[in-house]
């Protein structure tokens, strides 16, 4: 049985996530401060960790950095998450090396865990680079809405196919979206 840490400042989202979790078997273990978080990481040695920058005591930024002095080579997944979305703390996570950035106002509790199975290997995912000038290319970027450029609002990069398997519909079905390689905005 896998284990998660949430560490999340809100009660109210640590036993949503809690709940979700549990449905997908997960060892949940939950801290409501960075000083438990670090306690129970040392102890319990989590497969992955959701950590909130909102964190008392210890913050989510501090306690990632404290989490990759511990282990420079064996690293475990660590998920960093904010009530909004501020791209300096997204950059300041990604450059501890943080394997994803959530904010809870563009991203649901359900695609958290999904996030989570993706990076335990536990759900399929492909990321597609597209050839904007195919034919099936042009209609799939009118079907969808978009611009012919495809690039992120965000960033200016260009977007990818984002096809994500959908194992609560079988394993035939897939998501798909257009994702921006670099800061996972999409459209």
């Amino acid at each position: 049985m896998k284990k998660v840490l949430i560490a999340i400042n809100n009660e109210f989202l640590r036993e949503t996530y809690f709940q979700l979790f549990i449905e997908k078997n997960f060892e949940v273990l939950k801290a409501k401060d960075g000083k438990e978080a670090w306690g129970i990481f040392q102890e319990s040695q989590p497969d992955v960790s959701i950590v909130d920058i909102s964190l008392p005591e210890i913050n989510g930024l501090d306690l990632l950095k404290k989490i990759r002095e511990k282990q420079p080579f064996n690293k475990t997944p660590v998920i960093v998450f904010s009530q909004l979305e501020k791209k300096e703390e997204r950059m300041k996570a990604m450059d501890l090396e943080a394997n994803d950035f959530v904010t809870a106002a563009a991203t649901t509790p359900a695609e958290v865990v999904r996030r989570v199975l993706i990076i335990l290997g536990e759900q399929k995912s492909y990321r597609i680079a597209i050839q904007k000038n195919m034919m099936n290319a042009k209609e799939l970027i009118t079907d969808f809405g978009l611009t012919y450029d495809l690039k992120c609002k965000t960033c200016g990069n260009d977007l990818i196919l984002y096809l994500i398997r959908d194992l609560s519909k079988g394993e035939d079905y897939f998501k798909i979206s257009f994702i921006c390689p670099e800061c996972d905005s999409r459209p």
